[in-house]
């Protein structure tokens, strides 16, 4: 069974809350796609939901801490990270580049990350 985009995206939120992330986050599209295993990778126990785990991983490494205090944020600039992804069926790693942005929707700060594509 294939979750819809709003329970994956509720299975997101709950599991960077329980990171000790302050923000709700939204990934794109295209970035849902790169973390979406093949059926070959999915076959050798690798997971969309432990790729999710991995990105809000660096996410939260990459953040600062907010007025000395437990709270973390992100500069105004946002965050840049590179993770490694295992393609398939061949098995090997490549690098892709996330950008993590502050975004106000509908009053709410929110973490929004995209891939960053690359253009020939």
């Amino acid at each position: 069974m294939t979750k819809t985009d709003s329970e994956e995206s509720a299975d997101i939120n709950e599991l960077a809350a329980r990171m000790g992330l302050q923000y709700q986050v939204r990934i794109s599209p295209e970035l849902s796609e790169l973390l979406k295993p093949n059926p070959f990778l999915n076959g050798l126990g690798i997971q969309f939901s432990d790729r999710i785990k991995t990105v809000l991983s660096i996410l939260k490494g990459n953040m600062i801490p907010e007025n000395a205090g437990t709270e973390e944020t992100m500069n105004k600039e946002g965050i840049l990270f590179l993770m490694p992804l295992a393609k398939g069926p061949y098995i090997r790693e490549e690098m892709i580049s996330i950008r993590a942005d502050l975004t106000d929707d509908d009053g709410k700060t929110k973490i929004l990350l995209t891939a960053i594509l690359e253009t020939e």
